[in-house]
């Protein structure tokens, strides 16, 4: 039986770790039609490795369900707002034109209710616009990331300290002041929150945040960040069957942003698929390097395989500290 290997290759990471990715297949496969190659190289027929490495959103949720294939999301996390793609050299700001829907801002939706996502970083720097999620009317049964429920709890004892006249002078003089509120760009930062992006977006207006980061933005202007909240829910992993014998989630911090919503769907759906998932941020080919662990005949499923793989996974710098779950 020939071993299925899907890649999905998310936005801008296929220009980086993907071109890497192509370049092994290449000098260690035969390809054949579209996006596919085969393994060992010159088995022809007798190939006993099959490798596809796709682009799209709907070819990831196709992955997912198929049976007994081993399947790598090599992208960005899109902090928690789940699996991301777009053409070739898609811009930091896609020009609206060419893109009337920015890829930046659509996603495979398998995450908490809700993520942190950076105002200036995130929603300026690539002009996206998603849904505000409102932190002091969370409900009580939330599911959020520890980040968020923590955030969400500050927010609702300012909230209820100012309905109970409980707040100080002080906090009541400068609003924007008080740490843990639900605050207002349009309020604290005005000009920040009037920004118009090249695709003619305001991201921040109207927006709120829960967090001020003096000096955090990125260069080459460095400024303060604003942290907020968005809506993600898991709308699209809620439809999965994952029949994937093995899921690498090859994307920053894949652990912290996807484990609790994917073991939630395995449980649900009964799934044997084992999960390799990131702890940390990462920049390494880990995709070109888990594909040439099971060239060399080992097996992400099996147990003492998997040890070995680990062990080369994270051998590499900046591999984000992949583990097994």
């Amino acid at each position: 039986m020939v071993q299925k290997i899907i890649v999905a290759a998310g936005i801008e990471i296929r220009d980086f770790q993907g071109s890497v990715l192509l370049a092994f297949l290449n000098a260690n496969a035969d390809a054949g039609k579209g996006s596919v190659w085969t393994h060992p190289k010159g088995s022809g027929g007798k190939a006993a490795r099959e490798v596809h490495v796709v682009f799209t959103t709907a070819e990831f949720a196709t992955a997912l369900d198929t049976e007994d294939a081993f399947v790598i999301y090599e992208g960005h996390s899109r902090y928690g707002q789940g699996p991301a793609f777009g053409p070739a050299s898609t811009p930091h700001v896609p020009d609206k034109k060419t893109f009337p829907l920015n890829p930046w801002g659509i996603h495979f939706r398998m995450g908490y209710d809700a993520t942190d996502t950076e105002c200036v970083g995130d929603l300026l720097e690539h002009s996206v616009v998603p849904t505000e999620y409102d932190l002091p009317g969370s409900p009580s049964k939330a599911f959020l990331p520890l980040a968020l429920e923590k955030a969400a709890a500050d927010a609702k004892e300012v909230e209820s300290k100012r309905k109970a006249g409980r707040l100080k002078k002080s906090q009541l003089k400068a609003p924007c002041s008080v740490r843990g509120s639900w605050r207002s760009l349009d309020v604290c930062n005005s000009g920040l929150a009037a920004t118009t992006t090249a695709r003619s977006d305001l991201p921040l207006k109207g927006r709120h945040y829960y967090a001020f980061q003096p000096g955090k933005g990125k260069p080459p202007k460095p400024g303060d960040e604003y942290l907020t909240a968005v809506k993600v829910g898991s709308g699209d992993l809620d439809k999965a069957t994952l029949k994937c014998k093995v899921l690498f989630m090859a994307s920053c911090s894949s652990h912290v942003h996807f484990y609790k919503p994917l073991d939630k769907r395995r449980k649900a759906v009964k799934s044997g698929c084992k999960f390799y998932m990131t702890g940390n941020v990462c920049s390494a080919y880990n995709g070109r390097n888990f594909v040439d662990q099971i060239f060399k005949g080992r097996d992400p499923f099996d147990k003492k395989d998997s040890t070995i793989i680990l062990k080369a996974l994270n051998g590499a710098a900046n591999s984000g500290i992949v583990g097994i779950y």
